[in-house]
């Protein structure tokens, strides 16, 4: 069998590790100098406050493949708004707020349908039936998910027992995803979110291994599965969540 390494770090994880650690150590010495001396009005009108925030936070997503949609969606919020407090353009933001959001919403959707649906251990699925290229998987669409849920609420039951992942979107809606029945793909496997004023709730058996990495802006998802010391997970298999929660959230449970 197989024995798959999850513990290297690819360039992209490093150059995101790398950034972090530089951001810390700017963030750090700022906040030092404006302590001791203090800086400049103008430069902390521009720094210190959430639109940079939300900007960098961006700039951070786009050093990951899974992550450049919602890092690209969080350098526009910032700057939108970041562009109005220093009165470049000068505008009431909550009349600007609602069509800046629907038009965020749009492209969002077009970019995370226009990728690729998941990657799996060995490269990009493919739709070439049983006989496709050595040492890429063969596409099943009943082993994916491409579920939407826009102004309305879903619910679906999956019973893959190759199950590798795929697209969830919710916007101003919710959607509950049963795998109870299912079984993991082997290697690496991918669920990307995206959930503006909605969310998704994903129903797992208790003994997959699990890894949350989702930005979240004024919401949260999180891993509530109670976790038995005497069911161990299989490492040779892995559900990686990623994606973005803007006012939204959700949650992954087990019966």
């Amino acid at each position: 069998m197989t024995d798959y390494n999850y513990k290297g770090s690819s360039p992209n994880t490093k150059s995101r590790t790398m950034f972090f650690a530089l951001l810390v150590i700017v963030a750090g010495f700022l906040l030092l100098i404006n302590g001791i001396v203090g800086l400049p009005y103008e430069f902390t009108n521009i720094f210190f406050t959430w639109q940079m925030l939300l900007i960098v936070i961006g700039i951070y997503n786009l050093f990951s493949p899974q992550h450049k949609t919602s890092g690209i969606i969080l350098i526009a919020i910032g700057s939108v708004f970041l562009v109005n407090r220093l009165g470049i353009f000068y505008f009431n933001v909550w009349t600007v707020f609602w069509p800046i959001i629907l038009i965020i919403i749009g492209v969002a959707v077009i970019l995370k349908h226009r990728q690729r649906p998941v990657e799996g251990k060995f490269g990009p699925y493919n739709d070439n039936g049983p006989e496709g290229p050595e040492g890429t998987f063969t596409s099943n669409r009943s082993d994916t998910i491409d579920e939407v849920s826009i102004f309305s609420g879903s619910e679906k039951t999956i019973t893959s027992k190759n199950f590798r992942g795929g697209k969830i979107t919710s916007i101003f809606g919710g959607s509950e995803i049963n795998l109870m029945q299912s079984g993991l793909s082997s290697g690496n496997n991918n669920i990307e979110m995206f959930c503006m004023f909605g969310g998704t709730t994903l129903i797992v058996p208790s003994d997959w291994e699990i890894n949350v990495d989702v930005t979240a802006i004024f919401g949260g998802y999180t891993d509530k599965r109670y976790k038995s010391k005497s069911l161990a997970p299989d490492n040779t298999k892995r559900m990686n969540i990623t994606g973005l929660v803007l006012f939204g959230g959700g949650e992954i449970k087990s019966y």
